[in-house]
């Protein structure tokens, strides 16, 4: 039994109860980095999928303004014109009310401060080219009574800039985190290695490949990686389920939440990956030095 080399690397983990410690806890912090920069990045990037897929533009009248019926059949008459307009919804101030209600019934106090008068009456216009969202926008600017016009593009350009600091942000320090990881994998491999060299010796004077020798260390490391994996995974998954309320009634409308099932696995096992690969070079490399020295 104990010629198998996981056994030997269990049995040699249980050994070193604190030295098993400190190598997953590092390796579940680095995991748990990396998740965690995951989810908001593949959050951010569903996102800017969406608004990319609404070609949409909103045109809000000054407060103070009621726009009659006749002054709505004009500019819709005018963007009809243009023929690049798929639907054109005019929003009234009560209809803007019933809206704000919808997405803040949850909170009695807002739904108290707020009167159809406080809000604007607006113009939700969508074009069948999302190119087109900039004539369509720059056309609506000119209308009397409009104060402000606001079309995806806003938003998405914003979310791109987000995105991308987000990935730059989480490439570094996730990169920064595994790194480290591995030095102290590297380092805690090779304290035990160094604790067995004349185990090791033994083994080499009976004619041990290195590749028996390595496989119990290599298997030590990955066996850190796989723990670290699953319990980074478990506690990003039970963050993302504590914070799911929250998340929805700040995208509401965005058809991002509940993430699929098959999505979550596939983090696990990407982690579980990391974790093993991290783990398994760092124990590879640590028994490898001491075998050429």
């Amino acid at each position: 039994m104990k010629n198998n080399p996981l056994s030997v690397a269990v049995h040699r983990i249980r050994r070193a109860p604190y030295q098993t410690l400190a190598a997953v806890a590092i390796m579940t912090m680095t995991l748990f980095i990396a998740s965690i920069f995951f989810l908001v990045a593949a959050g951010s990037q569903a996102v800017l999928k969406y608004f990319e897929t609404r070609p949409q533009v909103n045109a809000f009248f000054k407060q103070e303004i009621v726009p009659t019926p006749q002054a709505v059949d004009l500019i819709k008459a005018q963007l009809d014109s243009t023929g690049l307009i798929q639907s054109f919804k005019y929003v009234s101030k009560e209809d803007a009310l019933q809206i704000y209600r919808d997405l803040n019934k949850s909170d009695p106090l807002l739904l108290e401060a707020v009167t159809a008068s406080m809000l604007p009456a607006s113009i939700e216009v969508s074009t069948k080219n999302p190119k087109d969202l900039t004539i369509i926008a720059d056309q609506l600017k000119t209308q009397p009574g409009i104060e402000d016009v606001r079309f995806a593009r806003d938003i998405v350009d914003t979310l791109a800039k987000w995105t991308g600091s987000v990935r730059v942000i989480g490439f570094s320090l996730v990169g920064a985190n595994v790194f480290i990881t591995f030095t102290i994998i590297l380092l805690i491999i090779g304290i035990k290695v160094a604790n067995r060299r004349d185990e090791i010796s033994l083994y080499q004077l009976l004619g041990a490949t290195g590749g028996y020798i390595s496989a119990p260390f290599v298997w030590e490391g990955i066996l850190y990686g796989l723990t670290g994996g699953l319990i980074a995974w478990t506690a990003s998954f039970l963050i993302l389920l504590y914070s799911m309320g929250f998340l929805v009634s700040f995208l509401a409308g965005i058809p991002l939440l509940p993430p699929p099932l098959w999505f979550m696995f596939s983090l696990l096992g990407g982690e579980l990956l990391l974790g093993s690969l991290i783990g398994g070079f760092g124990g590879l490399l640590a028994v490898q030095r001491f075998l050429k020295a």
